[in-house]
């Protein structure tokens, strides 16, 4: 048991090394001064995540296409107002990616944050969350579709 434990606190510093080697090499690849960085909840790693999951933003025509691509459309039953959750459809990495993000966005992105407090009182844990990641993959179609650093007063 005592040769499992040493076996599995080396692999432990080797993978947290790997991840570290890794972030560098992101960092190689995808430039500092790019604008989705200036949305305040997403960090170099999901930042580099999303960039890379989505490609050429402008292929996207409006904000409503980039989202159902997100994975975060929430589907619903028929002309009623009966929700289904969330859509299965769309890539999950971007899904998980924007969840993460809006979990940090919450707390720092004054737009996320408001938000977030609006629709607290009628959404309620998972479901308010998943909002809230909708409502910054918006924000980051916008900041890099029409190419313009995260403004909050906007």
């Amino acid at each position: 048991m005592l040769s499992c434990l040493r076996f599995l606190l080396e692999e432990l510093e080797r993978l947290k090394t790997r991840k570290r080697e890794i972030e560098k090499e992101l960092e190689n690849v995808v430039s500092k001064d790019s604008l989705i960085f200036t949305i305040p909840g997403i960090g170099k790693t999901l930042g580099c995540i999303i960039l890379a999951r989505v490609g050429d933003v402008r292929r996207f025509s409006d904000k409503k296409r980039f989202v159902a691509y997100c994975g975060l459309v929430v589907e619903s039953s028929g002309k009623s107002v009966v929700s289904r959750g969330i859509s299965k459809k769309g890539d999950a990495v971007l899904r998980r990616a924007f969840y993460l993000a809006a979990l940090t966005a919450i707390k720092v992105n004054p737009v996320i944050k408001r938000f977030y407090e609006e629709h607290k009182g009628r959404l309620k844990g998972k479901k308010l969350i998943t909002a809230c990641a909708r409502k910054l993959a918006v924000i980051t179609w916008a900041v890099l579709y029409y190419n313009k650093p995260f403004d909050a007063s906007e």
